[in-house]
């Protein structure tokens, strides 16, 4: 199966860069409209853009099956209908999401960076939405700032959750979104509306999680600021102590709240950020792999590989052997 980039797809370097086609023609029920023609997909795009929503249509015939690589640091916040059809998308942790035909997803990512391979024709439908606008659309339908933090943290609203079927009613709304008659501005006021219902529609089961409060607002702006440090920080020597003095919080709320919060403890999280830049560095830079090590954090190569292999299942040399 080839490999292909963005560029090649549709000949666009990032993903948002897709609402944005030159060659867009003005519909009049309120969609700009243009047609991607190669070797993979003969594909008709429809797409809606303001300051807080984007919606995008694809109706895609597949010419052959090909992997698409995925490589950007914009943050990604969408709810992706997958009508008919599938997407299977496997980051470069090994981590793999599944949307199959007929089901839903909200995806909430910060960065980018693996492969969707794609293997039938399908129709798919997104929902792009700003994350403020939707805390405050949210914060119409009662969730408090509070709420909204806590549960974008956790593991029910994230990029690696379980795809929902699409309900009755999300496919009357998808319906009504794209084969609507309107006219001129009335028709993208309509787009908008149905588009705000439909993503209405996927937080309506999460209210009654959300009134379960288990930390305090402070103690997840704690959490947040911690993982933020971490980020910045992980080759570093760290300890809990350390930890809890710089964030003025107690050692068994720091291990429970980050764990609650983020799915793992806060060493695992070190650990796979370390991993993370080391395989960036066996990729980018011609570094031996001990000064990698030593540069992530690793105080011994042998260690450094033993670490290596348990998460990505090979050894740095063989990764980089395969890349070189």
């Amino acid at each position: 199966m080839q490999t292909i980039t963005l560029k090649e797809l549709y000949d666009k370097e990032e993903l948002p860069d897709l609402f944005y086609f030159t060659d867009l023609q003005y519909v009049s029920n309120g969609f700009s409209a243009t047609v991607i023609n190669n070797e993979f997909v003969s594909c008709k795009l429809l797409s809606y853009h303001d300051e807080a929503i984007d919606v995008f249509y694809q109706d895609w015939n597949l010419l052959q099956p090909f992997r698409l690589r995925i490589r950007h640091n914009i943050p990604l916040i969408k709810v992706q209908f997958e009508i008919e059809g599938n997407s299977c998308f496997e980051s470069l942790n090994n981590e793999v999401i599944n949307i199959p035909s007929k089901h839903y997803q909200f995806i909430q990512i910060p960065k980018a960076d693996g492969y969707l391979t794609y293997t039938s024709s399908r129709k798919v439908l997104d929902i792009h939405i700003k994350q403020q606008y939707l805390f405050q659309l949210l914060n119409t339908q009662g969730y408090s700032e509070q709420h909204l933090k806590e549960h974008f943290l956790l593991k029910n609203y994230t990029f690696y959750r379980k795809a929902s079927i699409i309900s009755e009613q999300q496919k009357r709304l998808i319906q009504d979104l794209i084969q609507h008659s309107y006219q001129s501005d009335f028709a993208r006021e309509f787009i908008r509306i149905k588009a705000i219902e439909l993503i209405l529609t996927v937080f309506s089961g999460a209210s009654n999680q959300l009134s379960k409060v288990k930390w305090s607002e402070n103690d997840v702006d704690i959490m947040m600021n911690l993982r933020n440090f971490l980020d910045q920080n992980f080759h570093k020597e760290l300890h809990l102590k350390t930890l809890t003095r710089q964030f003025g919080i107690n050692e068994f709320k720091l291990k429970n709240a980050f764990k609650d919060l983020f799915g793992e403890t806060v060493f695992s999280y070190i650990r796979k950020q370390r991993l993370k830049k080391a395989k960036d560095l066996l990729i980018k830079s011609d570094l031996e792999i001990k000064e990698i090590a030593f540069l992530t954090g690793f105080k011994y190569s042998h260690h450094f590989s033993k670490v290596y292999f348990n998460h990505y299942k090979h050894l740095p040399s063989e990764h980089r052997s395969q890349i070189s």
